[in-house]
């Protein structure tokens, strides 16, 4: 009810008080026949009391309005579980719902007429004992009860998991719970939205970049493929170069991302090669100053390849560096230390070690132990000291074997 009720009832009682008083008396005077002035004073303070009794109800009405108002807000809580949620709620597609906490865990008290729509249940299923854990996918099981136990000593919080459809199929939803104030037993409401079409789309963009990341390695198997076909007495080179610099990657803690960038950059190092006479890569003796100028052009040749292609790692500039050296006597620049990206100071290590263990046409293979004395006898000159620390360790600690080609 409103003011203007409330008036229109006021005035109806005055109306009705005032009509009986006077309708009365007056019937009352006509009868006897005798209206002496005391009659006409009793007429007049019967009206007056109807109309102060009137304003007086008036009163009382309007704080019985303002009372009734704080009391529904007061009940509000109350009502969200006494199933007055909104019919806005039943037509979304959103499942809401409502808990109470038994010992950190959930008893449901009210859920959405939707989830029949939704999951393809009634909405009595939901209040069978067990029902959510029985619902949940079993890989996803363990992880969302233990997370929904995190989630009410928290007061809120949201996961994911998915859910079983009636029709024996799977939902991915997004579950979204937060703390009522000031209940007890402690309640909570929830929204479970239904994010299948996003996992499903998210799912795509993954098999998708699965695809395309084995077509670039394989495109980089054929490089170095390409390379090894000139140089056949160093077939293998490239590839064990950039399984050595991945695990010297692995060794100083680097992550699985620029480990892997490692491997990518191991395996096309010498791309440069390919614009290099045959005859002074396969040559049995020692180059001339003249043909090991040529062969110091790889790099950069390397480096021309390589710069347009957009990987997400520093390719291009570790076939560029992999010459340099610490103190600056590399080439073809001359950088010295962190000049040289840590990329290029790995699979310098890595070339040098696999270099100088396996033979090469105008020498047989100087081993392993050589290799290791030579890095370690010039870490911090000619090679970044915490490489070859890594390398080392690698090496003689944990037993890493070269992958040699049968």
């Amino acid at each position: 009810m409103n003011k203007r009720k409330y008036g229109k009832l006021v005035l109806i009682y005055a109306t009705v008080g005032i009509l009986w008083i006077v309708g009365s008396d007056w019937l009352l005077g006509h009868l006897i026949g005798d209206l002496d002035l005391s009659f006409n004073i009793s007429v007049a303070k019967g009206i007056g009391f109807i109309l102060v009794m009137s304003i007086l109800l008036y009163f009382l009405l309007m704080k019985l309005d303002a009372t009734e108002i704080k009391a529904v807000a007061a009940d509000s809580v109350d009502q969200l579980f006494l199933n007055k949620i909104p019919r806005f709620f039943q037509s979304i597609s959103v499942i809401t719902y409502a808990v109470e906490e038994e010992d950190r865990y959930a008893r449901p008290v009210w859920v959405s007429d939707n989830i029949t729509r939704i999951l393809g249940y009634p909405v009595a299923d939901v209040f069978e004992p067990n029902w959510w854990d029985t619902c949940l996918h079993p890989d996803d099981r363990l992880r969302a009860i233990e997370s929904a136990r995190d989630i009410f000593s928290a007061g809120g919080g949201d996961q994911y998991y998915r859910v079983k459809h009636a029709n024996g199929s799977y939902l991915y939803i997004h579950d979204e719970l937060r703390a009522v104030d000031n209940t007890s037993p402690r309640r909570f409401v929830g929204a479970w939205h239904d994010v299948s079409g996003q996992e499903h789309a998210q799912q795509q963009i993954l098999d998708y970049s699965a695809r395309l990341e084995k077509t670039i390695l394989g495109t980089v198997y054929c490089i170095a493929s390409m390379v090894e076909m000139r140089d056949p007495y160093t077939a293998g080179h490239e590839s064990r170069v950039g399984d050595i610099a991945a695990k010297i990657g692995e060794e100083m803690g680097l992550n699985k991302d620029i480990q892997y960038g490692l491997r990518i950059a191991g395996l096309v190092h010498d791309i440069g090669k390919i614009s290099i006479p045959s005859e002074y890569l396969t040559k049995p003796t020692r180059l001339s100053a003249a043909e090991f100028s040529i062969i110091q052009t790889h790099p950069s040749n390397g480096y021309n390849i390589l710069k347009n292609v957009d990987f997400p790692w520093p390719i291009a500039e570790v076939a560029h560096q992999h010459h340099e050296r610490i103190n600056g006597s590399g080439y073809p620049n001359g950088l010295k230390g962190d000049e040289i990206v840590l990329e290029a100071r790995i699979v310098t290590v890595a070339d040098v070690i696999e270099s100088m263990a396996t033979s090469r046409p105008y020498r047989h293979a100087l081993g392993l132990d050589k290799a290791l004395e030579e890095i370690e006898q010039h870490a911090g000159t000619l090679y970044d000291q915490e490489v070859v620390k890594a390398a080392i360790t690698l090496f003689r600690e944990k037993g890493y074997q070269l992958k040699l080609k049968v």
